[in-house]
Formats: structure tokens, sequence, C-alpha cells
């Protein structure tokens, strides 16, 4: 009976844990790019999930390779790749980034520059002509 009642603490606990869909990674929280405007022609849930790999992307000093990202909910994925510095001061930084959904692909360009201790604020972006 005492093993019944244990079996039954430990599959009800699977049940209460987070909701590991809801956690988010990274050292910026997801909150914070809700102050930035999301550009026109990007869904906000796929701009979101592109936002976050940005921010990955952006931690290195010099151009790095592509930082994949993923939106399950609509099926759309892409990558963002930093292109390098603009202006003298090297605060700000070129990027593309692709958004793919079924037979459709889109480009984003944009530019990010250093905003103090919360990471990298967007200042420019722009869905790039066909």
């Amino acid at each position: 009976m005492l093993t019944l009642i244990g079996a039954a603490l430990l599959v009800a606990g699977c049940s209460t844990g987070p909701d590991l869909d809801t956690l988010a990674t990274g050292s910026v929280p997801p909150s914070a790019y809700a102050r930035e405007p999301v550009p026109k022609g990007i869904a906000p849930d796929d701009w979101a999930a592109a936002r976050t790999a940005l921010a990955e992307a952006l931690r290195e000093k010099q151009a790095a390779p592509s930082v994949p990202w993923e939106n399950y909910a609509s099926a759309t994925r892409g990558t963002v790749t930093p292109l390098g510095e603009t202006g003298d001061d090297g605060k700000c930084r070129e990027f593309l980034m692709s958004f793919v959904r079924e037979k459709q692909e889109d480009w984003l360009q944009g530019e990010a520059c250093r905003a103090g201790k919360s990471g990298w604020k967007v200042d420019q972006a722009r869905l790039l002509d066909r």
C-alpha cells in the first residue's frame, strides 16, 4: 500500500514541474525586447524567437557564424547572421535575419546598438525587397 502511495506521488509530481515551453534562455529576458517595435511584416512571436537568437549572435565581438532560431507555434524558422560593426565607435552592428515558413522566405536587414547592461537594442530593421 505504501508503495502505491509513493508511486502516485511520484507520478503526480511529474505533472507539476515547470512549463518548459515558457522558459527562456539567454542573458536578456524576452520582456526586455517588448520595448522595441516589431518590424513591419514580421509576426510578433516570430520576432521574439529571432530576437533571442540575435542577442546570442551579437555576443561575439566580430562577425560570427549564423545562429538558428525556430518558432514551433507558427512553423517559422530562420537564422541570424551578424555582419560587422558600423560607425567608428564599434557600438553598433549590422545583421541579417531570415524568416522561412512553408515555401516563403523573407530576409530582414538591421542594425543593433549596445544598450548598456541590458544588451543590444535594434535601432533599424527592414524587410528586404524580393
